[in-house]
């Protein structure tokens, strides 16, 4: 009679897969996009951050497509969505390329759905699914406009295109605006599963 572990391994190597792998390389750019940025190489950090966008796309179509889905995955692929956007909004307010309300905004909707995923997952865990904060259409059309955004204001700092400003601005509020229905909706959510 052999012993066997009582424990399984939380990841396997399932979760080795190649929608991971991109999810990996989108996590490390983000220090040499927000670095780049930081020093005044907006070009340079402009083509970084339209690769790390890249790699999203990529992860979900592999995820999706050729059946990649796995639970390291589904860990992952937000905390690198959350860090890259995070990064980009502290250093474009530090640099003062954006305002700091636009990272207020957004951050707080963060901190709100991570204060819900954390009490749903340990305090109600068995009582109430986490339906209640898994992504809704809004909240991904959100998380697009924040890129959109964030695009607009690293050609707007870094390129001499005139007349780009106020479309900037635009982006910056629509992407306010749809953020905080986005966070409003997951409340509303929350609370009738309560």
């Amino acid at each position: 009679m052999t012993w066997q572990p009582k424990w399984e391994p939380r990841y396997t190597r399932r979760d080795l897969t190649l929608a991971n792998a991109f999810t990996a390389a989108r996590i490390a750019l983000i220090p040499f996009f927000a670095l780049a940025w930081y020093h005044g190489d907006g070009e340079r950090a402009l083509w970084l951050f339209a690769a790390a966008v890249a790699t999203d796309a990529i992860d979900g179509f592999l995820a999706r497509y050729l059946n990649q889905k796995s639970r390291l995955g589904a860990l992952l692929d937000p905390i690198a969505d959350k860090m890259l956007v995070l990064a980009a909004l502290i250093v474009g307010v530090w640099i003062r390329a954006m305002p700091i309300w636009f990272l207020a905004v957004i951050v707080a909707r963060d901190a709100v759905l991570a204060l819900g995923a954390i009490l749903f997952s340990t305090r109600w865990k068995g009582r109430h699914g986490a339906e209640a904060w898994r992504p809704t259409r809004i909240g991904k059309y959100a998380m697009a406009l924040q890129s959109l955004a964030i695009v607009l204001v690293l050609i707007d700092s870094t390129l001499d295109i005139g007349g780009l400003r106020p479309y900037t601005q635009v982006a910056m509020v629509f992407t306010a605006a749809l953020t905080i229905t986005a966070g409003a909706q997951y409340t509303v959510r929350a609370a009738r599963a309560l």
